[in-house]
């Protein structure tokens, strides 16, 4: 059904592509991916101190690391070696995809649309990461009339994005949409739930500006109701405005939690 073929061309020296060896209909299964069946999780932290202490296998954890919850990640057993487990990371990104996952078994690979003969196999990876993405800011050379430039991890917030696409993503990803809806933040922030109690916490995942909107409350402003921490009053780094926005009190230096003053609660 599919064959993988020499992408110098458009990739660069040395890279690959699937293409379809016989035409494909559309929701038909092209692939089902191993992913995860033996590999190792890693909290984002964790990753970061590796990169920092082992620099020669950055490029590795970037492109064999996929999010599977807000600040975990899943990476092949065999990192230390730099060899990967799954051949799934041969699908290309495209930024008008026609494959994606399954929605009722989030390993599989289907087809989005008709796939002809010799055509690349390719899902959008705004499908699977948010922009807490180890890749972010990947230039794209999908080629496509809406190429977006750079991935940045943030298209799965786009509603039209969501109505075309949402059936298509990870499990992870689904989810995640679900809660944005209920508790929204900003794309300069990401969460972290890799902590010792497992509560969740908000922080900066790039500079943020004194006065910038980070969050929004949706229901009664309590700790209870978001995963924004709270904080003695003088230390908050963020307060919240009459329309139940959280604003940043000061500039924000990446990594740095957002904290809010409760008023004694």
């Amino acid at each position: 059904m599919v064959q993988l073929v020499d992408a110098s061309e458009k990739y660069g020296e040395g890279n690959q592509m699937l293409v379809a060896a016989e035409p494909i209909a559309a929701g038909e299964k092209i692939w089902w991916c191993t992913c995860g069946d033996d590999d190792y999780m890693m909290s984002r932290d964790e990753i970061l101190h590796l990169m920092e202490t082992q620099p020669h296998l950055k490029n590795f954890l970037c492109w064999y690391s996929y999010m599977a919850e807000d600040d975990m990640y899943m990476i092949p057993r065999t990192f230390a070696a730099q060899q990967n487990n799954d051949e799934c990371i041969l699908f290309n990104h495209s930024c008008e995809p026609n494959c994606g996952f399954d929605s009722g078994d989030g390993n599989t690979i289907v087809a989005i649309r008709p796939i002809a003969v010799g055509e690349e196999l390719a899902y959008d990876y705004h499908f699977l990461e948010t922009e807490a993405s180890l890749i972010r800011g990947l230039e794209c050379k999908c080629q496509t009339p809406s190429c977006v430039g750079r991935i940045m991890f943030d298209r799965y917030r786009d509603e039209e994005f969501q109505k075309q696409y949402y059936q298509y993503m990870s499990p992870y990803l689904r989810s995640h949409i679900r809660e944005l809806k209920a508790k929204w933040y900003s794309t300069k922030c990401f969460t972290r739930s890799a902590t010792p109690n497992k509560t969740k916490s908000l922080h900066a995942l790039e500079w943020i500006a004194a006065g910038e909107v980070v969050a929004k409350f949706s229901g009664s402003i309590s700790p209870e109701n978001q995963f924004i921490c709270a904080a003695k009053q003088d230390e908050a780094t963020c307060a919240v405005d009459e329309h139940k926005q959280v604003i940043a009190l000061c500039d924000l230096a990446p990594e740095t939690e957002i904290t809010l003053y409760y008023h004694g609660k």
